[in-house]
């Protein structure tokens, strides 16, 4: 009876509540019961020691911010932008290497002429080796094919980004995937096996607005640590410290399993690459230098433990494989290399460019016979040299003169390669650079010493026109006299603005002996 009464007495009093009370009430009770299990779960995870280091939203836009201004410096440029999700990416209306970047965040391909059929497309996914030359090979290899008059049209996209991992590329090509391209290139790997910037990449970046408050809010909690985690690793297996790489090999395997699946999902045709590399002792201490490296391992073999991965993955989901640091390997590697040993010269983006349209042949996009058109008609120029082969013709081969005076020589050039020298080129934009003379060619002499290298020019002839393969051209060289008497030679070659000697990618030098007597 007690009981009864003592219900009777609750619902009298509950009677007697105002509304906002009852509410109140109502919303207290709504909140215990939602929080309780979160505290549960938060104390468990405590207990059993799970713990996912986090950086707070705003260090990790600053650390953004940093990576876009260094990328700017590193390229001058002012193209890159911190991004809450990808950590940065290309800015629109922008300028890199020459290179516009559109509307898209995308660098700038020559479009093909359209016809009747729709264009296959290829998307070129990469990082700087892909994406910061101002004759890239998705652009060379667009030339080429237009250049071979193909029955389908092929447009090449350059979807490259300096710096981009492959965590940052699956987040890109979420992004770029309603283009339906059909064959999606992924050229990944340099900036993987590089120090985190802080934490590894894919514990870094928000979303959504809403993702990047719910971080600020609540990434001490470990519930949140626990569902914010890469789904199937929530339990760390390694210290994610900043010693530890960007993207290590297992997660690197992750992902480009993860972007093959991806593109498949969209009815396209994944195409790996491996990275080649011309990494000596010199260029290696340069990466040391510039915090390029983590822990004692050394760069060559994370790079071809790298590569080795991504030749497995291919090999196993039996995508293409276009094995770039193989095709190096067989060729003269310090031609096809910028000093660094990473970013590729002119005749390598030539190279890969003729790869990539190889891959086209084998799967069936160009005939036999379209690729052979292609290889055959295939011309280049001295913004990104080939074979820029040179005859000579000095005369005379020796000069007398006094250690006062002047001297001329008339040098007769023809070019004997596949590579149109220029006349004049200017870039009107390069990054934050105008009107940048870059690949215009000059006939060159330098005194060269055995034993030493060549010292600056001491006389210096631009052509006067354009040169195509075969033609010839005649130029004076006009110096002055070495003020010291005896027996010097002159070396005579090609130097191309912003490019570099010639001799470099193969052109042929000449010589001409000078007597320097007093007067």
């Amino acid at each position: 009876m007690s009981d009864l009464v003592a219900r009777i007495e609750r619902e009298l009093n509950r009677r007697d509540e105002s509304p906002v009370k009852t509410w109140a009430r109502r919303g207290l009770i709504a909140l215990i019961a939602i929080a309780l299990p979160f505290i549960i779960a938060e104390c468990a995870l405590r207990i059993a020691g799970f713990y996912r280091p986090q950086i707070s939203m705003g260090v990790q836009l600053k650390t953004n911010k940093a990576c876009a201004e260094s990328l700017n410096d590193r390229f001058h440029t002012d193209a890159f932008e911190p991004d809450r999700y990808m950590l940065w990416r290309l800015k629109a209306g922008s300028n890199v290497a020459g290179m516009p970047v559109n509307k898209n965040g995308l660098l700038y391909t020559d479009s093909p002429q359209r016809n009747e059929k729709s264009p296959v497309t290829v998307l070129c996914l990469g990082d700087s080796v892909t994406g910061s030359a101002y004759r890239s090979f998705p652009q060379i290899a667009q030339r080429l094919v237009s250049g071979g008059r193909t029955n389908r049209v092929i447009e090449f996209i350059n979807a490259a980004v300096a710096g981009y991992s492959t965590e940052q590329g699956l987040r890109w090509y979420r992004e770029l995937a309603p283009m339906k391209p059909q064959i999606v290139l992924a050229c990944f790997g340099w900036n993987d096996r590089f120090p985190a910037l802080n934490l590894p990449d894919r514990e870094l970046g928000a979303r959504t607005s809403l993702a990047s408050l719910m971080h600020r809010l609540f990434y001490h909690w470990r519930v949140y640590q626990y569902l914010a985690a890469p789904e199937g690793d929530r339990w760390a297996r390694v210290d994610l410290t900043t010693t530890t790489l960007r993207v290590g090999p297992e997660e690197y395997e992750q992902n480009l399993r993860k972007l093959v699946s991806m593109v498949r999902a969209n009815d396209a045709l994944p195409v790996l690459a491996t990275q080649p590399e011309n990494l000596t002792a010199s260029n290696l201490s340069h990466f040391e230098k510039e915090n390029f490296v983590a822990g004692e391992i050394s760069q060559l073999t994370l790079h071809r433990e790298y590569n080795v991965i991504v030749r497995r993955v291919a090999q196993e989901t039996r995508v293409p494989l276009l094995d770039l640091e193989e095709e190096f390997d067989r060729r003269t590697k310090s031609q096809l290399f910028e000093p660094d040993g990473m970013h590729l010269s002119g005749p390598g983006q030539n190279l890969v460019a003729r790869l990539l349209i190889g891959v086209l042949r084998n799967q069936d996009i160009i005939s036999q016979a379209e690729f052979e058109a292609i290889v055959r008609l295939a011309r280049y120029d001295t913004t990104a040299p080939d074979k820029p082969h040179a005859a000579w013709i000095v005369n005379p081969q020796q000069i007398v003169t006094s250690t006062t005076g002047t001297a001329s020589v008339s040098v007769i050039a023809k070019n004997t390669g596949n590579t149109k020298w220029l006349k004049s080129h200017v870039v009107k934009d390069y990054g934050t650079e105008s009107d940048v003379k870059l690949g215009t060619v000059s006939i060159v002499g330098r005194w060269r010493t055995v034993g030493s290298p060549t010292t600056a020019p001491l006389a210096m002839s631009p052509l006067a026109h354009d040169l195509l393969s075969g033609e010839t051209t005649s130029q004076s060289l006009t110096f002055r006299a070495p003020p010291t008497p005896g027996e010097y030679m002159m070396e005579i070659s090609l130097q191309a603005d912003r490019v570099g000697d010639l001799k470099n990618f193969g052109a042929e030098t000449t010589t001409l002996t000078v007597i320097s007597r007093q007067p």
